[in-house]
């Protein structure tokens, strides 16, 4: 019975120092319960988000936004927003919100050629899983 008490406070106290080891080699890690969901992209928002859900624009449009809804996330949680045409990164957006609509959107310099494009909205936590919308120009 000695026996198996001092193994047990072995293992025990082995147990503590590994985690103590790993939250000091790991500080920087964060996870959330936050998620994204509803991303929808418009030329047009209405109120703050976009009303419905459009998957092709013209080559001239002035404007692209690209809405979410973030859910459970505490304030000044960081979503980014990546903007890419062909894998190119034309731009990123970073807001800090927290729960409710977070938008980005994307004026283009000029007329954009015809292709596929995409944007990827991800939240910046660790077990964050990226939404990447894509869209075409035509």
């Amino acid at each position: 019975m000695i026996k198996i008490f001092s193994i047990s406070k072995v293992f025990l106290t082995l147990s503590v120092l590994g985690v103590i080891c790993f939250s000091s080699i790991f500080p920087s890690c964060s996870v959330s319960t936050a998620s994204l969901s509803d991303v929808k992209m418009c030329t047009s928002i209405s109120g703050n988000e976009c009303g419905s859900d459009a998957s092709t624009f013209h080559g001239d449009a002035q404007v692209i936004y690209c809405t979410a809804t973030l859910k459970n996330a505490p304030e000044k949680t960081k979503v980014t927003f990546d903007w890419k045409h062909g894998g190119e990164s034309l731009g990123k957006a970073e807001v800090e919100t927290a729960s409710g609509t977070v938008s980005s959107n994307f004026k283009p310099p000029a007329t954009l050629e015809p292709g596929k494009y995409s944007v990827t909205v991800k939240i910046a936590i660790d077990n964050s899983t990226p939404i990447t919308k894509e869209f075409t120009i035509d």
